[in-house]
């Protein structure tokens, strides 16, 4: 009876982890933004990147929340024009962590890209003066076009 009750458990449990997400194929924990010190009102803001990926981040892109809407191609003029300019130097390698310069406190959304031009899409970080913070990439976030 005891063999019996383990394997219908087991078998649940399995269940369970393809019904209900489990860790098994489900692409990692997501993208998230750390507040490690509130904006103050004055200062810089401080923004590290995180990559805690399974591959090195080539590129990363800032944009303004107010200037990216869903209809914005990032690979045509206008979103290159949106986008800027890519802000690495080099990768980012897995586990490593970078500083990234912020223009201005407010809304930004950021773009990062792997070598096979899989991206992350962040939106909505809110990023206040004097602020310190960091965003960690997870595997959770990749998508394709």
């Amino acid at each position: 009876m005891h063999t019996r009750r383990t394997a219908v458990g087991l078998a649940l449990l399995v269940a369970g982890s393809v019904l209900f997400g489990g860790s098994a194929g489900c692409g990692g924990a997501p993208t998230r933004l750390i507040t490690v010190k509130s904006g103050s009102g004055q200062g810089p803001i401080q923004l590290e990147v995180k990559n805690l990926t399974d591959v090195a981040i080539n590129n990363l892109f800032l944009a303004k929340s107010d200037r990216v809407g869903p209809e914005l191609d990032p690979d045509s003029p206008e979103g290159q024009n949106v986008w800027g300019v890519d802000l690495l130097q080099n990768a980012i390698a897995r586990g490593d962590r970078v500083p990234v310069p912020v223009a201005e406190p407010g809304r930004w959304e950021a773009r990062v890209l792997d070598r096979d031009r899989r991206y992350q899409h962040v939106a909505g970080l809110k990023l206040e003066a004097g602020g310190r913070y960091i965003l960690e990439l997870n595997e959770g976030g990749w998508r394709t076009k």
